[in-house]
Parts: C-alpha cells; structure tokens; sequence
C-alpha cells in the first residue's frame, strides 16, 4: 500500500511540478508571480477539448496544437498585458496577473459555461505497469514520464542555448544582460510562452482525472506553489524535487492521518518553510543588482 501511495504520489508532484516550473520561468526572469499561470492552462485545456469535440481531431493532434496555443497564449499575455507595466512597481504587473486570473476564467465560462466536462485519455484503459509486484496506473506513469522529460529538457534548454543563456542572464542581472546585447523584452516573452507551454501540457495531463471545469487549475496552483516554496524558488530543480516532496507527503498524510488533512499538508508546509528556510531547501539567497 504504501509503495502505490509514495508512486500516485510522484505522478501528482510531477503535475505540480510542470506548473511551478512554469512559475518559476517566469518569476525568474521578471520578477513576477504569475498568479493567471493556472487559467492560462485551464483555458489551453479547454481548447484541447473543443479541437478533438468540436472539430474532431484525435488526441495527440490536439493536444500538439494546443501545447503550441499554450505557448502563443503566453507570449500574447505578456505583450498585450505585462509588458506596458515593465519599468513600473512589480507589484502592479501581480495585481495584473490576478485580475488576469479572474478574465480568463470569466471567458472560459462564457465560451464553455461552467458545467463539468469529461476530459478523454488515450491511456485511461491501459493495463497497469507492474514495478516489484506494484501496479502502477499507466497515466501515473506518463504523468512521471512527461515530468521528468520536462525538468532535463528546461535544464539542458538553460543551460546550453543561446536562448537559455541569454535567460539566464536576465535572471541574475538585467542591466548587465543588456550591456551584453540580451533583450529583456523579448527574454520576458520568451520566458511567459514558455510558461504558457508547460503550464498546458499539465492542463491535459491533470483533466483527465479531473473533470473538466473552470476550476481545473485552483487547488494545482496552490500546491505548485507550496511545492516551489518548499524546494527553492529559484532553483528548477528544488521546484522539481519540492513538489514530489509534497505530492508524496500528501498522498500518505491522507491515507495515514485522514483524508481531509492531505489539502491542509499544503499549506503547513507553505508556513514552516516560510518561517525556517525562506529560501526553500535547495534555494539559495538570490542578490539582484540594478
């Protein structure tokens, strides 16, 4: 029981992952908590489902689309919305995010309504995986799978482009990126489209246990968050590993403490974290020059 409860907890982290990475690409590069990072999924989502209901696509061609709308999406939003307010109080482009949050949300309930949706899977009738005797469901293992493709994908993109560098750059020291030729702008626009990417490929990977709504990414949100807070927000990696952490403390804290307590598991660890390790456990303090 227990290893079925540490793996259904891996596969929930890996989701929590995708969408604290997608936080911290942006956060990293900006400064800004994307707070709209959950609807922008949501509402790539919903897209995904109208292609293969309404237009009648197969699954992977939608999703392909969709997963390129996600990243279109992010771009858009930050040149449209986030970029007049670069320059200005980072709290302004927050509360920008938040009233974003609140838009698209509002037009995925006027295009779709706000009844519930069963969102298709081609791996919904698959024979489990057998590990050591253990079954594991085969969405657990493509939600593992997908969210360690991503994480070694974001760090190798980082780490050994062009692009990446020019990103990491801006990450540690804009003025300085600028003298070397990086353009802020457009490392912001890439940051947020690809927030907007990864942030859809754990849409169409959570809708399929989930039933399909407005409030799809709410409660995923938070716990990439908490997840990112615990593992150090600066840091891939830590985001990574921090939301294993909690999807696996959440997993057995439900089933061994009692089933309401596994939402509360967030936000205990949102505090301790807060209040022992600001930094998170594999941050590290970051120093940013102007």
């Amino acid at each position: 029981m227990i290893a079925n409860l540490v793996v259904g907890g891996l596969a929930a982290g890996c989701l929590y992952a995708m969408v604290g990475i997608a936080i911290v690409i942006v956060l990293n590069i900006t400064d800004i908590a994307n707070f709209a990072q959950g609807e922008m999924a949501m509402l790539t989502t919903f897209f995904s489902y109208w292609l293969m209901d309404g237009v009648g696509l197969p699954w992977w061609q939608a999703v392909s689309i969709a997963v390129v709308f996600g990243l279109v999406q992010g771009i858009v939003i930050q040149q449209v919305v986030i970029r007049p307010l670069i320059g200005g109080p980072v709290l302004s482009a927050i509360i920008a995010t938040l009233g974003l949050n609140i838009v698209l949300n509002s037009v995925a309930g006027m295009i779709w309504g706000h009844q519930t949706y069963t969102f298709p899977s081609p791996f919904a009738f698959s024979a489990p995986f057998m590990l050591g005797g253990v079954p594991i469901a085969a969405d657990s293992v493509v939600n593992i799978a997908v969210g360690l493709v991503i994480i070694v994908c974001m760090t190798l993109f980082l780490r050994f482009t062009w692009i990446g560098l020019g990103l990491r750059a801006a990450s540690q020291n804009q003025t300085v990126a600028r003298l070397m030729g990086v353009s802020i702008t457009r490392t912001s626009a890439i940051a947020w489209g690809l927030g907007g990417m990864v942030g859809a490929i754990a849409g169409v990977l959570v809708a399929p246990s989930l039933f399909l709504d407005t409030n799809l990414m709410g409660a995923l949100l938070i716990k990439a968050f908490a997840g990112g807070v615990l593992g150090g927000l600066n840091s891939l990696i830590g985001v990574f590993l921090g939301c294993l952490a909690l999807g696996v403390a959440e997993n057995l804290a439900g089933a061994y403490v009692s089933p309401s307590f596994a939402d509360a598991t967030t936000f205990i660890v949102i505090i301790a974290v807060l209040a022992l390790r600001p930094e998170g456990i594999f941050g590290r303090v970051k120093v940013r020059k102007a």
